[in-house]
């Protein structure tokens, strides 16, 4: 186990050796004369004659990362690109108008993709089952990884390697996420030297073109409960990255039901003794046969979601679907995550946001859930809703 390993695991010493680090690279980084030709960290741009595999050192605290594959394809020996994800659900969505265009620029080199299997913070190992079904893909691995305390671009891959082949370089999937960035799909596309499309692109969700029978059975079955109804309104209040649930999904439910539409949720606590409820086992249904029971469902019926900010805060773009978005904590980045089909409850304003898409919420509105997040009552959700959905 490495020194910077052993430090990272213990967080007393971490933070200040981080302090240090950041400090050090900040003011005698220029002496460093390390690097690629298909990456720099900051502003150095060093050119060595090889490509060096890897990453050569852990990334300081808030360090940009730019990628420059092109130089790399000029030196010999490069065999393909192995693409290292440890992030969640919602964090991979935002990735997928990447790698169409990074596949057609290389369509040569075998694209491999290796993911955190360990549940964490940063982390869902779920990722791995839709790069499983992303074409631009030949292979997925899966190694034991870790989350730095400190800085989530550190996260220790190591245990990757054991999977890489000798010739194909080392590439994690970075982000920027600040007040600064626009969007975080704006950053990957800096982060790997692409142009940006003149509109801002959303998620990709790649459905097989049979329905799987789990899917069909449930489009069936939603499709009888909907005979006479306004539509379809989908559930998904809990979040894993703010270790967060709302706490009315039952009132919330029964409200809608109550105006005349059929709830879907992925979150339990609803009124499942009424027929015009559902409650999703993601056991038995993956994320992806979700996304595509909702893609089928939008062709019969109207389809709205509320969701609080998490994964179908993307999801919903890629499905172009209108959700009511629950920000149930204050965020000043939030603009990184938003798209324009996401109308926002909120208890703070964001300059960074489109005001008339933002539902501000008056203190009588909701309630302190912990010392950083807040609950909205459902009475609010709901008025929102009509407002906006009606």
């Amino acid at each position: 186990m490495s020194l910077y390993r052993k430090i990272c695991a213990v967080r007393a010493l971490c933070v200040p050796y981080e302090i240090g680090r950041w400090l050090w690279h900040g003011t005698f980084g220029w002496l460093e004369q390390k690097g690629a030709c298909w990456y720099r960290l900051g502003n150095k741009n060093f050119q060595p004659k090889q490509p060096a595999q890897r990453i050569h050192r852990p990334l300081c605290r808030h360090e940009a990362v730019h990628y420059n594959l092109d130089n790399a394809l000029q030196q010999p020996g490069v065999k393909g690109f192995a693409f290292i994800f440890f992030m969640g659900i919602g964090d991979y969505l935002y990735t997928t108008p990447l790698w169409p265009l990074l596949k057609k620029k290389y369509p040569h080199l075998p694209f491999y993709a290796y993911v955190g299997a360990s549940f964490d913070r940063n982390n869902s190992p779920l990722v791995g089952k839709l790069l499983e079904q992303n074409p631009c893909f030949e292979k997925v691995f899966y190694f034991n990884g870790h989350r730095h305390p400190l800085i989530w671009k550190n996260y220790d891959y190591e245990d990757a390697f054991k999977n890489i082949p000798p010739g194909f370089l080392a590439i994690p999937v970075y982000y920027d996420y600040s007040k600064q960035v626009t969007h975080r799909v704006v950053s990957l596309f800096d982060v790997f030297g692409l142009p940006l499309p003149e509109k801002l692109p959303v998620p990709v969700l790649p459905f097989p073109a049979v329905a799987p029978l789990v899917v069909a059975q449930t489009l069936q079955l939603v499709r009888q409960k909907t005979v006479g109804k306004k539509g379809v309104v989908f559930l998904q209040l809990d979040s894993r990255s703010s270790n967060y649930t709302y706490p009315y999904v039952r009132a919330l439910a029964e409200g809608l039901i109550r105006d005349g539409y059929v709830v879907i949720s992925v979150t339990p606590g609803g009124p499942l003794e009424r027929p015009e409820y559902m409650e999703l086992d993601i056991k038995k249904m993956t994320i992806n046969q979700t996304w595509q029971l909702l893609h089928l469902l939008k062709q019969e019926v109207a389809v709205y979601v509320i969701s609080v900010v998490s994964v179908f805060w993307a999801a919903s773009a890629g499905l172009e679907l209108p959700n009511l978005g629950m920000q149930h904590w204050v965020d000043p980045k939030i603009h990184n995550v938003w798209y324009p089909n996401i109308e926002v409850i909120t208890h703070r304003y964001y300059p960074f946001l489109p005001r008339e898409k933002q539902l501000i919420a008056p203190p009588e509105s909701y309630t302190p859930h912990n010392r950083t997040l807040v609950d909205f009552k459902p009475d609010w959700v709901l008025k929102c809703f009509h407002e906006k959905f009606g």
